[in-house]
């Protein structure tokens, strides 16, 4: 087949969605393959290295305005285009109708958080609505997901769970983490990670609150928060604020290389997320839950939208309200005191993740989507 793929999110840029994509690409070896994204820092560079061809509309967002759609027919006819992949369907799935009616082309779109935050703003429905009526099918990351977009999508267009999958050669339960541990000077324990962007909905300042009521419990308690964002600053006050600065340390953003042994470096992983903005800023399923299941480390994990697809609350992690401390503060402590129990949930969270979410078996299932999706088209 020849894939074309339209996308928003797209390394080098940071973000869920732009390695969800840029994962699934490199994967589709079999097939001819283009990228159509925006211009990004530091693009140049990452496409001359990349799998397959990465054209870049010169503008850092890229939106369905007419010189776009224009730009992308062109591109789909030159490119003899089986089928279109649209990354995510906001709000690029508009352009999809065009194409097939033009070009007589199918298209697929993916769907992530950004969709469900569109259901809930005046008009965001409707917009769904017209880009799910012409498509050939529509992918889910989760069945919270899904189970929300059901209703915009026509009658007989498949709805498909596609989440996130893990790179399971990399994150494998022998990962060692002794250079991590030693860079940060941790030479006690127990250590809590958290991987993640650095914004309110993670819920990293709840484990940090919660570090005080284990450090009395656990004095060589530590926690690892790895990553970047503009919540940062309140991080570190609030670290402060608490009494615990001396045990929480921020590593900052690490190299994809080095990522499975900053996971692997805790005991348990943390990150009890919430909704925030009224529903607009949501967790369709939590793909770094099922990165520290593929190292065996248990989760502490919010009970909102899609994270139960990612964690079995018992069985691989634990579920709490991400707003409610003393429910993070007894689940951090009950995988903390028993930790033959969270060896078990690591072992059971990788048993998972590698039967069930390698990159691998995740683009096998769109392979074949895809392929469905030209058949009817012909």
């Amino acid at each position: 087949m020849r894939i074309l793929i339209v996308t928003n999110d797209f390394p080098p840029h940071i973000g869920g969605v732009d390695q969800y994509v840029a994962q699934i690409a490199r994967r589709l070896t079999d097939h001819e393959v283009t990228i159509f994204t925006s211009t990004a820092n530091g693009c140049a560079e990452f496409d001359r290295t990349f799998a397959h061809p990465v054209v870049r509309w010169p503008a850092r967002v890229l939106l369905p305005t007419p010189a776009v759609r224009r730009g992308l027919r062109d591109l789909a006819a030159r490119f003899r285009a089986d089928v279109v992949l649209f990354g995510a369907a906001m709000p690029l799935g508009l352009l999809g109708r065009s194409l097939l009616r033009h070009l007589d082309i199918p298209y697929v779109t993916c769907t992530h958080g950004l969709e469900i935050a569109a259901t809930r703003v005046p008009g965001g429905r409707a917009l769904l609505r017209r880009i799910f009526r012409r498509a050939a099918a529509v992918t889910a990351v989760s069945r919270w997901t899904a189970n929300i977009l059901k209703p915009l999508v026509p009658p007989g267009t498949p709805v498909e769970l596609l989440p996130a999958g893990v790179d399971v050669v990399r994150f494998r339960p022998d990962v060692r983490a002794d250079v991590v541990l030693a860079r940060h000077g941790i030479d006690t324990g127990p250590v809590i990670t958290c991987v993640s962007r650095l914004v309110a909905r993670k819920g990293q300042d709840q484990v940090i609150r919660a570090l005080s009521r284990i450090s009395a419990e656990f004095p060589g308690a530590r926690l690892l928060v790895v990553g970047r964002g503009p919540d940062e600053g309140r991080l570190r006050s609030l670290a402060r604020e608490w009494g615990v600065a001396g045990r929480v340390v921020f590593a900052g953003a690490v190299s994809d290389d080095e990522l499975p042994q900053y996971f692997r470096a805790g005991d348990v992983f943390a990150a009890p997320c919430r909704h925030r903005l009224l529903g607009l800023d949501v967790e369709a399923l939590g793909a770094v839950y099922l990165q520290a299941a593929g190292v065996a480390r248990p989760s502490v994990a919010g009970r909102v939208g899609g994270v139960a697809d990612a964690v079995e609350d018992g069985e691989t992690g634990l579920l709490v309200d991400g707003t409610n401390l003393g429910q993070v503060e007894d689940a951090l402590l009950a995988l903390l005191r028993n930790p033959d129990r969270a060896r078990a949930m690591g072992d059971r969270g990788a048993a998972r993740v590698h039967g069930d979410f390698a990159w691998e078996q995740i683009t096998a299932r769109l392979v074949g989507l895809l392929q469905r999706a030209v058949a009817v088209g012909r």
